[in-house]
């Protein structure tokens, strides 16, 4: 039997003197799909950033795949975020006065990726959330709803074991909701799994499991 995808163990996370979550324990068992729901403030998008080694718990830790994100260095950090997870982040964090293409295949730069087949795998991806037609766009001209949906198709881009998606469609119509949804489905079936910050209940639709996060117990 292989390891837990992920384990959090004794974690927890203090902000200005005030405690958002401690002594918090959860295993995800693979295949994942998993939906954090619960108030603002509560320490969710802080959680999946500890997943993704962007923040530190205040104690306890996280493992991934048996590994301690607190044994590896900046280097083995940034390869987990190339290899292991994609992040989809509520702030997008793309490159205004680069392409929707160029921003694409930026991960491709840093894992030594094949730019040919990388091509390909995002012109399908865009082709999966209608922006075929914005490829050569540069994003500062792509409206919110059309960034949202690139954020999410980059964080897929190399195939990660695990998806960590903050809102993936907050901003979204329900015609595009469905389309982040149909194409998520499709990398289920690729093995993706996924852990997801949402308050819509569409997307609950998806998921096999709901925990809820407040008052600093995760349920």
């Amino acid at each position: 039997m292989g390891s837990p995808l992920i384990e959090l163990r004794q974690l927890a996370l203090k902000f200005s003197g005030s405690t958002i979550f401690e002594n918090l324990n959860w295993t995800f068992e693979e295949p994942c799909w998993t939906a954090l729901m619960g108030p603002s403030g509560s320490g969710k998008t802080s959680l999946i950033h500890m997943i993704a080694g962007l923040e530190k718990p205040t104690s306890g830790e996280v493992l991934v795949l048996g590994r301690s994100l607190a044994s590896l260095n900046d280097r083995e950090l940034s390869v987990h975020r190339q290899t292991v997870v994609g992040m989809a982040f509520q702030s997008f964090h793309l490159q205004s006065d680069r392409t929707a293409l160029e921003n694409m295949l930026l991960p491709l730069y840093f894992s030594d990726g094949d730019f040919s087949a990388g091509r390909q795998r995002a012109e399908q991806l865009c082709a999966a959330l209608d922006l075929s037609a914005h490829l050569k766009s540069p994003v500062r001209q792509l409206s919110g709803g059309q960034r949202q949906r690139l954020a999410l198709a980059r964080a897929l881009m190399n195939r990660p074991r695990i998806l960590l998606a903050d809102e993936p469609i907050g901003n979204l119509d329900a015609e595009n909701a469905g389309r982040v949804l149909q194409l998520l489905r499709s990398e289920r079936e690729r093995g993706m799994n996924l852990l997801v910050v949402t308050h819509d209940d569409f997307l609950l639709h998806g998921v096999d499991q709901v925990l809820h996060l407040e008052n600093g117990v995760l349920a």
